[in-house]
């Protein structure tokens, strides 16, 4: 008899053969049109043109460089396009979010998938399904997992689970057997890696992380089609991936599998940083519009609260958190997001690109924020992502405000229109409404290749 491992399980949903439903293909479609927005808006940056320098690509789409790349001229090979479109769309901070595990499941399913897809020619229905289920393994393999655990051992979820999350998406495209499926997840598995030392000075490996989690599930996945073995308890044994990367399965945690239910309850973001910043920035906004004129001297101290998983990433420690010296440095940084808010209202990718000099223009606002832990937040946690922020005014008014959901959360959902109007301000208009045209006429039995009609050069 075979046995009920998490493999297994996983192994199962990805070959059951799903039904693509209507609010399932309009969701995919949604979130296929945001990756191709933050993926061509972030082409021009210097890690993204550092990921393609390094490989060798074509003008032209030829029989070992099948794949495109996306937001720049030029294709690649299948595994080689995954990783430089994974790097490529993370650059901007700005991909989607699946906030119960703290992961970013499109900027690693996507790659996969359309890669293959360019060099195999599935249909846009075939694509999309395996990218839902992509979504499903690596959402769920992340909730258990828990992210507190994994940033607490110094892990990146994105990396670790996305890994997982690329090989089941490319095991279902490939048409595995349930067999192959779960040695693809348990040699994924093996070779998962991604760390936060880039929080240490600001560099570029969370971006890799993506790109090569992307490339990893491809890897696995063909390994597995020609019946390459990984061990049945991969996730859970001894030294199996919850153990290596977080603390063990925790009492009666089981994994829950549900088509679409990962891509259903995966989040959009509209700033350019960290999802944990994201609530916060959200009602500093608010406050900041609905005080007209507020200035330094009106405020005399600012007060955001943290979720603990978060705090490691975009709060502690809090002196190292005043100093900016990189984009990065300041889209893991509660301080200068809560500052940008109030202070402007605003919170842009050229803000975050300008990070070092806003930081010093904002010094004292950012000197005036105190990051703290809640009781409140930490009971909705991980299922919800809630977010509450106090300004102590000068004349000693006290501006309190709270909120359920971050914006582009599923109890806030996302609209096509919310989507287009950040592409737009991404790639421009005229690109943006292309983009999103060609998507939405896309026909489900048609081929994914060509399909799309990406701007080659962001604005």
């Amino acid at each position: 008899m075979t046995q009920t491992t998490f493999t297994r399980q996983l192994a199962h949903h990805i070959t059951s053969s799903p039904r693509m439903t209507p609010e399932v293909s309009s969701w995919m479609r949604l979130l296929l049109l945001d990756y191709f927005a933050v993926t061509a808006g972030g082409a021009d940056r210097d890690s993204a043109q550092a990921v393609r320098s390094a490989f060798t690509l074509s003008l032209e789409r030829t029989q070992h460089f099948p794949a495109a790349l996306h937001g720049a001229a030029g294709f690649a090979a299948v595994e080689d396009a995954a990783l430089i479109n994974g790097v490529t769309a993370h650059g901007l901070e700005l991909d989607d979010t699946f906030e119960e595990s703290s992961l970013h499941p499109g900027v690693v399913v996507f790659p996969a998938v359309l890669a293959i897809a360019d060099r195999d020619g599935q249909s846009v229905d075939a694509v999309l399904t395996a990218a839902a289920i992509g979504y499903d393994v690596m959402c769920s393999v992340g909730v258990l997992l828990g992210a507190r655990a994994s940033y607490a051992r110094g892990f990146h979820p994105t990396g670790i689970a996305g890994a997982l999350g690329a090989a089941a998406a490319a095991a279902a495209l490939l048409d595995l057997s349930e067999d192959q499926a779960a040695h693809a997840l348990g040699l994924a598995a093996n070779m998962a890696a991604g760390s936060l030392e880039f929080l240490s000075d600001g560099s570029w490996t969370k971006r890799l992380n993506a790109g090569h989690a992307a490339a990893t599930g491809m890897r696995a996945a063909k390994l597995a089609a020609a019946d390459f073995n990984a061990p049945a308890t991969a996730l859970e044994g001894r030294d199996g991936f919850l153990r290596q990367y977080g603390e063990g399965l925790p009492e009666g945690r089981e994994l829950c599998l549900e088509f679409g239910r990962g891509a259903l309850d995966t989040s959009i973001k509209f700033y350019p940083c960290c999802r944990y910043m994201h609530g916060n920035i959200d009602l500093l906004r608010d406050i900041h519009d609905e005080n007209p004129g507020i200035g330094l001297g009106d405020v005399a101290e600012i007060r955001v609260g943290v979720i603990k998983a978060g705090a490691s990433l975009v709060s502690e420690p809090a002196e190292r958190k005043l100093t900016v010296g990189t984009p990065v440095d300041a889209q893991f940084n509660m301080p200068f997001g809560a500052a940008i808010a109030l202070a402007t209202g605003r919170a842009t990718v050229d803000q975050f690109d300008d990070a070092p000099q806003v930081a010093r223009d904002l010094r004292e606002w950012m000197e005036k924020v105190t990051c703290y832990t809640s009781d409140a937040l930490e009971s909705a946690f991980p299922a919800r992502w809630e977010a509450e922020v106090s300004v102590r005014l000068t004349n000693g008014n006290l501006i309190e405000k709270s909120a359920a959901a971050f914006r582009g959360a599923p109890q806030d959902r996302a609209s096509w229109a919310d989507i287009v109007a950040k592409a737009e301000g991404l790639i421009g208009a005229a690109a943006a409404g292309s983009l999103a045209a060609s998507i939405e006429l896309m026909e489900a039995q048609g081929p994914m290749t060509g399909s799309v009609h990406l701007v080659v050069e962001p604005v």
